[in-house]
């Protein structure tokens, strides 16, 4: 990727966003080269160890509004009882109950917390959360979340594989999001995972995850140590495929306290407390085709 790429992205990228005394993680985002404005938001405290990427949508001003109010209640919750999954929950809430909303006003949203040594991710939608640890070639890129869309349900069920979702013509069509609908009650899923020294934690909208190989992903976050330079150089790969799609993405390197690495166990930690990984019956995928269906010629929950 040439230093005149890197320069672009930098002029037009937008403020690149730092907590106080950031020393372990470097933010960026892009409008990208199709839209006219960027919907995206994303916010870090690192002396809080809290990071937030959310994806708006709705078009216009919705989605924009939509990532805002996602942000702002997770700062809230930052400065005060910690406990994202209600945060979320609470967007989720104003969302509904805002004057100004439309039936597709919503928002993504991954969210990672650290608590001592481990740390929690949070998400709704297909912001996606990926942890990279070093090792032979460019290391080992793993996605920790699991995207809540129409596509996952059918590699899920085992109609499809990952090569025909890449390319799938539903392929951005959630199933979850932040406000967006008339539910009133939003299932927010959460993993949690020890850090271990030398990983890296990527967070980001799909709008690098759909556009950018996971491989590519992981050189970039293998060949830079300085995360700024890897942030850019992600938005930078995001653009070169098109930039289609708003981008934004955090990078997050493990504590100086966190345990020796172990390349035999480079990922521990609890499995999924909800049902994001559940194999769906072709009763429930009926019932999602169904309603993906219905919702199209509605809203839909297209980013």
């Amino acid at each position: 990727m040439s230093e005149a790429k890197v320069r672009e992205v930098s002029r037009h990228s937008g403020s690149v966003q730092h907590s106080k005394n950031a020393t372990r993680s470097a933010g960026a985002t892009h409008t990208g080269y199709k839209r006219e404005q960027n919907e995206d938001a994303y916010w870090a405290a690192e002396d809080k160890g809290i990071w937030v990427v959310a994806d708006g949508l709705g078009g216009h001003h919705a989605g924009e509004l939509a990532s805002k109010t996602v942000v702002e209640e997770i700062q809230k919750s930052a400065e005060t009882d910690r406990h994202y999954e209600r945060a979320l929950q609470k967007a989720h809430a104003l969302l509904l109950g805002d004057e100004q909303t439309t039936a597709n006003m919503g928002s993504t949203a991954v969210v990672v917390a650290e608590e001592g040594d481990y740390f929690h991710i949070y998400w709704v939608g297909d912001s996606r959360a990926y942890l990279w640890v070093p090792g032979e070639s460019n290391g080992k890129l793993t996605q920790l979340t699991s995207d809540h869309s129409y596509v996952q349900m059918l590699m899920d069920s085992g109609a499809i594989n990952s090569e025909e979702a890449a390319i799938h013509p539903n392929r951005h069509v959630i199933t979850r999001c932040i406000g967006g609908s008339t539910n009133p009650k939003l299932e927010v899923d959460r993993v949690s995972y020890r850090w271990a020294a030398g990983q890296r934690l990527l967070i980001c909208s799909d709008g690098l995850s759909s556009e950018v190989p996971a491989e590519l992903i992981a050189q970039v976050l293998a060949e830079n140590s300085d995360i700024h330079r890897a942030t850019e150089l992600l938005i930078a790969a995001a653009l070169d495929a098109g930039g289609k799609d708003n981008v934004t993405v955090q990078v997050i390197n493990a504590p100086a306290t966190a345990r020796p690495f172990s390349p035999t166990n480079p990922i521990s930690g609890s499995n999924p407390t909800n049902s994001t990984y559940k194999k769906y019956s072709p009763l429930a995928l009926l019932l999602a085709v169904a309603l993906i269906a219905a919702a199209a010629y509605g809203l839909s929950f297209l980013l």
